[in-house]
């Protein structure tokens, strides 16, 4: 296969997936350097590439897919996650993605992308976190919808704010309350127990979580108390998961249950 043929029939693409068809060597290298030169394809970042030849001269790639090309390790997280699951109450041109291998910011056809340390967890074999999404053109692998829920509760100012994530996380048609529990206790944070606590509360019925898990939940708090905006915003006051609720509370309550 030559190279005007490959990049006919690979939209997004890493160099060492380039190397495996080409060699190793360093005429494979530019080879590919001399098709990005001649507008055949774009260096989106290093060691990751998009084609603009043929059918895909004009189409935008798939972000997601953009970004897992960056590494074998790479699981979108918050916002992005939140996408990914269809639950985004609204879309966004950020890509969040965690992975150990450091990656600076950068920007490809108006999108953002943006790397986050993964989550330590002690134990994280004994906990499924993560999940496979299919995508049009390719595979991407994102946290599950019940490690997206407490990521993005645990960190609302990346994952939209608070209004954003109420609302998204309202779409959520089923939560396994067994995995939020597994999840959170590897994070050992009390306070991303008491603000999953409080939603999984207000959706109880809908998302079948049983009130046994809930008084796990408590169990696990501590003397607190918590706040569920990061400013430590203290307004109405929640005994049960010795939380505090934002003051526009009333508001809080209508973006859960809309």
């Amino acid at each position: 296969m030559g190279v005007q043929s490959y990049l006919e029939e690979h939209q997004v693409f890493s160099l060492e997936e380039f190397r495996s068809e080409f060699g190793e060597g360093r005429t494979a290298y530019n080879l590919l350097v001399r098709a990005t030169k001649k507008g055949l394809a774009d260096r989106v970042t290093r060691g990751v590439y998009v084609s603009r030849t043929g059918r895909f001269a004009q189409a935008e790639p798939d972000p997601y897919v953009v970004a897992a090309r960056l590494s074998a390790d790479v699981v979108m997280v918050y916002h992005s996650a939140l996408e990914l699951h269809g639950l985004a109450h609204t879309p966004t041109r950020r890509v969040q993605f965690a992975s150990p291998t450091a990656t600076a910011p950068f920007v490809y056809r108006d999108f953002e992308f943006r790397r986050y340390k993964p989550q330590p967890l002690p134990a994280a074999d004994a906990v499924q976190s993560t999940t496979l999404v299919r995508r049009p053109d390719g595979v991407v692998r994102v946290t599950t919808r019940e490690r997206t829920l407490v990521d993005c509760v645990s960190r609302m100012d990346l994952s939209g704010g608070l209004e954003e994530v109420s609302r998204s996380l309202a779409a959520l048609p089923y939560v396994d309350a067994s995995n939020v529990l597994a999840y959170l206790r590897e994070l050992r944070s009390p306070t991303a127990v008491a603000r999953t606590g409080w939603f999984l509360e207000q959706h109880a019925s809908e998302w079948y979580v049983s009130e046994d898990a809930l008084s796990e939940m408590r169990s696990m708090l501590g003397k607190g108390p918590y706040y569920l905006s990061r400013d430590n915003e203290a307004g109405r006051w929640v005994p049960s998961w010795r939380l505090y609720l934002p003051h526009d509370a009333d508001d809080l309550e209508r973006w859960v249950h809309e």
